[in-house]
């Protein structure tokens, strides 16, 4: 290779050491110094809002009179609870599953059907929270087997205006830690460059009614099932970045 080539490749060189050394000034000086702080906050609720989740069990000897005889009591416990004020609308059926009885028989070594059992769960919504005790009861007099449990949880209503409050909390939370991050590295806040929602979550209550509960109900009807609710914890968690002057 003679000396000309040799230059040129070195002037090249240079220009492409100059460029990227040049880019690499122009990110750094248009990089800006931030403050990245994360904020929380709970608030506790009162549920406004129950599904109670009724079981329907019936066993005959053919899969015909099982579902004849569920459907029977299945329409008389949506009567009851909509005599007892709850809207038709708020009545469906979560499950419905029609399954073989077996069991098994020593002697042939295998297993026989000894009837087929029918199991409707229905679903019951109702806004009357302090009223749950009595629907249950109502179910199980109207011939509900049991009740698999019942679910406290919001409204829309109210899950809009708690997660309101949570996240204005958690939205504090994090200004506060700013300002405290900013005070110890003896720096000043700027603007508000990033926010993001990084979690918003709650979780139902649920209540698992014991079955000597409702059969003492059942048994002596002064003595109302009771059942209530606990509170519901909203939780929010808020990522806030703050520009450093």
């Amino acid at each position: 290779m003679d000396k000309d080539n040799l230059l040129s490749i070195a002037i090249l060189g240079v220009i492409l050491i100059a460029v990227i050394l040049a880019a690499g000034q122009f990110v750094e000086d248009g990089t800006k110094s931030v403050i990245s702080v994360s904020g929380t906050a709970t608030v506790s609720v009162m549920p406004d809002k129950a599904d109670i989740f009724v079981k329907i069990d019936t066993l005959e000897p053919t899969a015909a009179d099982a579902q004849q005889k569920n459907a029977a009591i299945t329409n008389r416990v949506i009567a009851a609870m909509e005599k007892a004020g709850v809207k038709e609308d708020d009545i469906e059926t979560s499950s419905y599953r029609l399954y073989p009885k077996q069991k098994w028989d020593k002697d042939r070594e295998t297993y026989e059907t000894v009837g087929y059992e029918v199991r409707h769960i229905l679903k019951v919504e109702t806004l009357k929270v302090k009223e749950v005790g009595d629907l249950v009861d109502t179910a199980v007099e109207a011939g509900a087997n049991s009740v698999g449990r019942v679910s406290f949880s919001l409204t829309k209503e109210l899950h809009k205006e708690v997660t309101g409050q949570a996240l204005e909390k958690a939205s504090l939370d994090a200004q506060n830690k700013a300002e405290s991050v900013s005070e110890s590295l003896d720096v000043r806040l700027g603007k508000i460059c990033r926010i993001s929602e990084s979690n918003f979550f709650y979780e139902e209550y649920d209540y698992y009614p014991r079955a000597e509960e409702i059969e003492v109900a059942s048994i002596r009807e002064e003595e109302a099932t009771q059942i209530s609710p606990g509170e519901v914890e909203v939780r929010a968690n808020i990522a806030v970045e703050y520009e450093i002057k």
